[in-house]
């Protein structure tokens, strides 16, 4: 960080001393060059764990996961051509963070590219952990998760009902039907009682021929 830059910074943080020394979250400042911080509040520690002196120190890839670094030299390269268009934005991410203890934990960056008084390029940000926010995230997206497979399950359910349902144990015999109380009922009883039909009587043509066929031949 060039000297004026620097100074205004640390006049800024004395001025404010005890707002510095509360934040939740980390206010920095990144070389576009080198990628490396050249400055951080000291509210990093409640952030990673390292103090600010100790984050400095840090390569962008020893600070986030394998994928967020990925992640972060995507969108690195696209904001860098925008800038270099004249487009000036502040990009939101979501990343991986590696916490000093080894965990990993989530956080949210918000950043943009600027040009100090000496002309070189800087990305300044702040970060903030989202790693409760995160938590609640995956517990909603579990709960829709068990929900939908539950009302899948209720949905095959239903359907296996529904056959079961058109399904009539009938006596091979005497060609009686068994409800479901275990009673058994003469076919033309069941259908008047269970549906709205009505049964007129007729004979079918095989019936007919066993019947009265003989008086076919008369």
């Amino acid at each position: 960080m060039n000297k004026k830059l620097k100074t205004k910074v640390e006049e800024l943080e004395k001025r404010y001393r005890y707002i510095a020394d509360n934040l939740l979250d980390a206010i920095w400042v990144v070389d576009a060059q080198s990628l490396k911080f050249e400055f951080i509040t000291a509210s990093i520690e409640k952030i990673s764990g390292f103090k600010a002196e100790e984050f400095l120190e840090l390569t962008l890839g020893e600070q986030v996961t394998p994928e967020s670094f990925e992640k972060i030299a995507k969108i690195l390269a696209e904001e860098k051509k925008q800038f270099d268009r004249g487009v000036r934005v502040t990009r939101a991410v979501e990343l991986e963070s590696i916490h000093k203890d080894g965990s990993v934990y989530w956080i949210e960056i918000r950043a943009k590219f600027i040009k100090d008084d000496e002309g070189a390029l800087k990305i300044v940000g702040v970060t903030k952990d989202i790693s409760d926010q995160k938590k609640d995230e995956l517990r909603q997206q579990n709960l829709i998760k068990q929900l939908t497979e539950a009302l899948a399950e209720k949905e095959q359910l239903l359907k296996e009902i529904k056959v079961l349902k058109g399904l009539l144990p009938i006596c091979s015999g005497c060609k009686r039907i068994r409800d479901d109380k275990n009673s058994w009922w003469p076919l033309d009883a069941y259908v008047q009682a269970k549906t709205e039909a009505n049964l007129t009587h007729t004979i079918c043509p095989d019936c007919n021929e066993v019947f009265y066929g003989d008086l076919k031949e008369a």
